[in-house]
């Protein structure tokens, strides 16, 4: 088996074929690896989610002075 694949590289790098192969195995590598990472964050941030709840902090301003009018508030 192991020389079978050896007569096989040989033909393709003869053929100009390897560089083709080696790129889509590389495309494929990489981007089999982004998904692993990918779905390793998403489990890890549901988990913090799910442990520490919701975290809403950064959508408070503090000391704002805005008011927001709605439809019929305004003195027209």
């Amino acid at each position: 088996m192991g020389l079978f694949i050896l007569i096989l590289l040989l033909i393709l790098a003869l053929t100009g074929a390897l560089t083709f192969v080696l790129k889509v195995a590389l495309g494929v590598a990489l981007g089999l690896f982004l998904a692993v990472v990918l779905i390793a964050g998403l489990i890890g941030w549901r988990i913090r989610r799910a442990l520490l709840g919701p975290r809403s902090d950064w959508r408070r301003v503090r000391g704002s002075r805005i008011e927001v009018l709605r439809r019929g508030d305004e003195d027209t």
